[in-house]
């Protein structure tokens, strides 16, 4: 009988380690905080942790962290000419090149690309190939009864190679679905690229405009604070003669500081719209470069084509809403393939192995028989017993066999818990969500036009009102000024002569503003902003 009990010192090394190992997993929450109001506390220069307090934290509660040295910081600026004056189409370009969003777009394209060639290559054999190396060593003895003691010494070392074949000859057309839904996403991904380059195109010019306007805004509030001296300067001059009073002085004063306040605010927006450039165009924020000034651009007149035709001309070319019929020409191709994973699958698979390798046995004893001639010729002591000679070791017992298999099969699913109807349901589900998707965003698309639309008319409509306010506030301003210098007319009149100018300059400039980013906004929304040159030149389609 074998004994089966196992050694002391193993049992006990078994427990040891068992206590140990949930020690192990309960010790990785020293990494977290140690408490909800406690800040994680990261190694010091030395390389030494921050000691921290359950519950308390020393001082003030300091959640920020130390600069990481190793950190990558990405720098996107290029080269600028610093005497060069950059144009709205070159910035564009650069937007292009620079801005991060275009890397992305490109990526997933290729992405999508990449999964057309893997459903592809379905439609190919797998061959895989196996190799297996290794050895065995067995020793031991059997006692059975008197006899002698049978050692079993054995091992065996060798190598077993394999080479599988895999084809899913047929399959109810499960892969041609897949190959056309991944084909239509790979569509949608180059669509949704076009698209983002569009969008940098639009966010880019309206930066542009918008940083044009706060450059006028700064202009504007420069010449009224010129203006305002004017003023200051005339009730000065009238006190000094005496025919002045000091609240005119006063007023005036008090015109000329809400000038200068107004001029550091213009020019505080300006930096924010510069900002705001440089961002849409990827740029780091501390780059100088030099901007070209349109803020004289002449403004074309809006057309009468019809909403109507906008909206349906916006529909067949807006990408985004191309990208859309894409993806749902995707989800109900994926309908047909998850119903073909129902049908029987028709498949080749071939296997070749080849398996080499030595045994080497000592197993067999010398066994005691008993001699005919001594049995036939006993001596005086009795029949003395002889041993038959048998080899005791059998060495390099060479192995080699070589296996090939060839198999045709049909597979049929039976059974699987209901998960493939599960499958084909939401399959339809991304169909149908997909077909809502495409509705929902030609809606949009039909409500942006219309408000753009409508913005560009009423900006332009108010740029021209805006210029006969400017002119008329002008005289008015002038011949204020004029009487009060003389004495006929008063400071009151003056300042508010010169206020009513400024709020005319401001909306002329913010009327202008206005209308080129509705252009480009309704050219964007229309699927037209689709280059730097047609952002630059004014030719956005519905305003010629």
């Amino acid at each position: 009988m074998h004994d089966l009990r196992i050694p002391t010192r193993k049992v006990a090394a078994a427990i040891l380690l068992a206590s140990a190992l949930p020690g192990c997993a309960a010790s990785s929450l020293a990494l977290a905080p140690d408490a909800p109001d406690v800040p994680f506390k990261t190694e010091t220069a030395s390389g030494h942790e921050q000691p921290t307090q359950l519950g308390v934290a020393p001082g003030p509660r300091d959640f920020g962290l130390p600069a990481d040295a190793n950190l990558p910081l990405a720098s996107t600026s290029p080269p600028i000419d610093s005497t060069h004056t950059y144009s709205l189409a070159e910035l564009i370009d650069l937007a292009q090149t620079l801005n991060p969003e275009t890397r992305v777009a490109w990526e997933r394209a290729r992405q999508a690309a990449l999964g057309v060639g893997i459903v592809k290559a379905l439609y190919l054999p797998a061959l895989s190939a196996i190799a297996v190396g290794g050895g065995q060593r067995d020793t031991g003895s059997t006692q059975a009864g008197s006899l002698p003691a049978l050692s079993d010494n054995g091992g065996l070392h060798g190598t077993v190679s394999s080479l599988a074949l895999q084809w899913l000859i047929f399959d109810f057309g499960q892969r041609d679905a897949l190959s056309q839904a991944a084909s239509q996403i790979s569509l949608a991904s180059n669509i949704a690229f076009n698209g983002t380059h569009q969008k940098i195109i639009f966010d880019v010019s309206r930066a542009f405009y918008e940083y044009t306007s706060a450059r006028q805004r700064v202009a504007i509030a420069l010449q009224s604070k010129a203006d305002s001296a004017h003023v200051r300067d005339a009730a000065s001059d009238r006190y000094k003669q005496g025919i002045g009073t000091s609240v005119e002085t006063a007023q005036a004063n008090q015109l000329f500081a809400q000038a200068d306040f107004d001029v550091v605010q213009a020019e505080g927006a300006e930096r924010d719209a510069y900002h705001g450039l440089l961002a849409a165009i990827g740029m780091s924020p501390t780059a100088a470069i030099k901007i070209e000034d349109v803020s004289r651009r002449q403004l074309a007149p809006a057309s009468f084509v019809p909403i109507e035709h906008l909206i349906s001309e916006a529909i067949a070319r807006r990408p985004d809403i191309q990208a859309s019929y894409a993806a749902a020409s995707a989800a109900s191709a994926n309908i047909k393939a998850a119903e073909a994973d129902l049908l029987p699958k028709v498949f080749l698979t071939a296997s070749d192995t080849y398996a080499t390798g030595n045994i080497n046995l000592t197993s067999l004893p010398t066994i005691p028989s008993l001699s005919p001639a001594a049995s036939a010729s006993p001596t005086l002591s009795g029949a003395v017993p002889s041993t038959t000679s048998i080899p005791s070791t059998l060495n390099n017992i060479s192995v080699n066999r070589n296996d090939a298999t060839v198999l045709l099969g049909v597979a049929f699913p039976v059974y699987d818990g209901g998960v493939r109807d599960a499958q084909i349901d939401a399959a339809r589900s991304h169909a149908d969500a997909a077909e809502a998707t495409t509705q929902r965003l030609q809606q949009a698309a039909a409500t942006e036009i219309v408000a753009a639309d409508d913005a560009l008319r009423s900006s332009l409509a108010g740029y021209r009102a805006a210029g006969v306010l400017v002119e008329a506030s002008t005289v008015t301003e002038d011949a204020a000024l004029a009487a009060y210098k003389s004495g006929t007319g008063t400071v009151t009149a003056s300042i508010e002569a010169e206020r009513g100018l400024l709020a005319a300059r401001l909306a002329q400039a913010q009327t202008h503003g206005t209308a080129l980013i509705a252009a480009a906004t309704l050219a964007f929304s229309t699927g037209r902003l689709t280059s730097a040159e047609a952002a630059d030149s004014g030719n956005l389609g519905p305003l010629r």
